[in-house]
């Protein structure tokens, strides 16, 4: 179907958001006025499916017309018997949305009510854009969201193609890309494995295998990677102390930070600070 419909007339409701759940929780709307669509990005929820719940993990997507129930419930080992878990962890990402454009596509896909997917870092950047931009205007819609919603929803239509069965390798790579991204969300923060692992809802050894596997380096590694990544992005483009910017990229203390940059690059953070300057200097 076109993706360049009259802007004006697309949508008449466009809001995406995000959730993050660290107690039990029950939502029911028995008559939705809008479509909802909602992707379980960390941790695990439960939702009515006929006249069962049906655990959601993450890669499980929602979606929903109007007319139809919705029956949400996070952070209970029996969504019937409203048990709790002793440790609550839930984070999506979600859309209520409505328009004569969504009516069409809807019409053209019939996509299933719930479907199984890898985690995919370009459809989640499309979604993250889309909030952002939206925070950033006193109206919820600009051209820039709508032609950000209607790439994203051509992301749908590559994942709708898909099965929707999952298999091993599937979802294995599913968590780790979801291991991923917490490491990338938190890495100013300390965290062990074990909390890598608990976010994935997974022993450490088994977390640990799954992500060598998948990245061909350890958990460890691939956090200092990446810290070492951000500390030279804000050595090049930040005036902070060499001690500000180790603390802020989540070493905790300056004599590691040294320490790890110079064995990864050669240099120590003052020299590569000094070598981009005089390369800035030189330009």
């Amino acid at each position: 179907m076109s993706l360049s419909p009259p802007l004006h007339t697309a949508f008449s409701r466009l809001y995406a958001g995000y959730a993050r759940h660290r107690k039990p929780m029950h939502m029911a709307i028995p008559t939705l006025k809008h479509y909802l669509i909602r992707l379980q990005i960390e941790g695990s929820a439960h939702i009515a499916v006929g006249d069962q719940y049906v655990a959601m993990s993450p890669g499980h997507l929602l979606m929903l017309h109007p007319g139809q129930s919705y029956d949400l419930r996070i952070g209970y080992k029996d969504p019937v018997k409203l048990e709790p878990l002793s440790k609550v962890h839930s984070f999506d990402y979600y859309f209520i949305i409505n328009g004569p454009w969504l009516d069409a596509w809807w019409d053209e896909h019939q996509p299933a009510s719930l479907s199984a997917h890898a985690l995919d870092d370009r459809m989640l950047t499309l979604w993250r854009e889309i909030m952002q931009e939206q925070r950033l205007q006193e109206m919820h819609m600009n051209d820039i969201v709508m032609y950000l919603t209607f790439a994203l929803f051509q992301m749908f239509d590559r994942k709708l193609k898909q099965t929707s069965i999952e298999n091993i390798d599937i979802r294995t790579t599913r968590i780790a890309h979801e291991m991923k991204q917490y490491i990338d969300r938190n890495l100013i923060e300390s965290f062990t494995v074990n909390d890598v692992a608990e976010s994935v809802e997974l022993s450490a050894s088994r977390a640990a295998h799954i992500f060598k596997a998948e990245f061909q380096q350890s958990i460890m590694d691939y956090a200092i990677d990446a810290r070492i990544a951000l500390a030279c992005e804000r050595i090049q483009h930040e005036y902070m102390s060499l001690e500000q910017i180790a603390e802020l990229c989540g070493f905790q203390s300056y004599t590691y930070f040294h320490r790890t940059f110079k064995n990864r690059l050669g240099l120590s953070p003052r020299q590569f600070r000094d070598q981009r300057q005089l390369q800035g200097e030189i330009q």
